[in-house]
């Protein structure tokens, strides 16, 4: 959990975890810069469109895991504690990031290949795509060394940035295959409109690839930006656990945000002015023990009159 990670930073410890997936994540980006400047070569040279379009996508994507790297990094050493409200909104910030990253970058490949797919052939020239088939089978070693050392480094308690990774490196670990399938055959290929037809097809592939990806992460992590209402997982379990206070203890009020993964729950209760601090603990754990049933995993913040009670799940 984040809050775990900065107490772990704050004692000047940081957990073999953590050091394996920062270690994941500087390798990873370290094969990315690498493969990101072999296409752009080979693209340049070769005149190959899909190399220039594949470097392209992978430098933004590149851009966006340091970004990712960084927020990990500060995470783990404690430097991001002063958010009283933990820094799952920071974790889900980096995931529609890179989904973004990985929209623009299909945007681009599908311009370009529907722009391939008009001129009815390829500008490549043979010795370009045999180039361009080399680059692609080492962009997919690459890719499957990153895929598999941040999937491995993704076990152990959740993190939404490694998630994010862990899926964004599969996507690009399919798009690489698709990539080197395509120029293989465009190397192999003799008539150019068959060229130009075995790329555009590959790079909308790639397109279709990228967009399922991005899709999937948007869907996990927009929801939890939005400070949504969730009365309609809150109020039966309240229907269900007010039934339990004693005499002189009443609702008055509650607010609910975030989704059915990440709910935070505030409670405030009214009682008369003589009752004591001792009873209000007690009825406070009470409700919130009820509730923690109801709703797992859940954050809640119980408040009667003037004493504030804060309950962990």
């Amino acid at each position: 959990m984040p809050a775990r990670a900065a107490i772990d930073g704050l004692s000047g410890v940081i957990a073999p975890e953590q050091r394996r997936r920062e270690a994941a994540l500087l390798l990873a980006a370290i094969l990315d810069g690498f493969i990101g400047v072999l296409l752009l070569v080979v693209g340049l040279a070769g005149d190959s469109l899909t190399c220039l379009a594949e470097s392209m996508r992978g430098n933004m994507m590149w851009t966006i895991d340091l970004v990712s790297l960084a927020v990990l990094r500060r995470l783990h050493r404690g430097r991001l504690s002063g958010f009283d409200f933990g820094t799952r909104k920071i974790e889900q910030l980096c995931s529609i990031a890179i989904a973004c990253g990985m929209i623009a970058a299909a945007i681009w490949l599908g311009y370009d290949a529907l722009r391939l797919i008009a001129a009815g052939h390829s500008m490549a020239t043979p010795v370009g795509l045999s180039l361009a088939a080399v680059a692609g089978a080492i962009n997919v070693f690459i890719n499957f060394v990153a895929w598999e050392k941040v999937r491995l480094a993704a076990r152990g308690r959740p993190s939404a940035i490694m998630e994010a990774q862990r899926k964004a490196r599969r996507a690009r670990l399919l798009s690489s295959v698709v990539v080197q399938v395509t120029m293989t055959g465009a190397a192999l290929a003799k008539d150019p409109l068959l060229v130009a037809w075995l790329d555009a097809v590959g790079a909308l592939l790639v397109c279709g690839i990228m967009f399922r990806a991005a899709a999937a992460l948007l869907r996990d992590s927009a929801p939890d930006l939005l400070d949504r209402s969730t009365s309609h997982l809150v109020g039966p379990a309240l229907q269900r656990a007010l039934p339990m206070l004693p005499a002189g203890f009443s609702l008055a009020a509650f607010r609910s945000r975030g989704t059915s993964r990440a709910l935070t729950l505030e409670v405030a209760l009214d009682c008369a002015d003589s009752t004591d601090v001792a009873a209000i603990r007690r009825v406070g754990e009470l409700l919130a023990g009820a509730l923690a049933q109801a709703l797992p995993g859940t954050e809640i913040n119980l408040a009667v009159n003037t004493v504030t009670i804060a309950v962990e799940p």
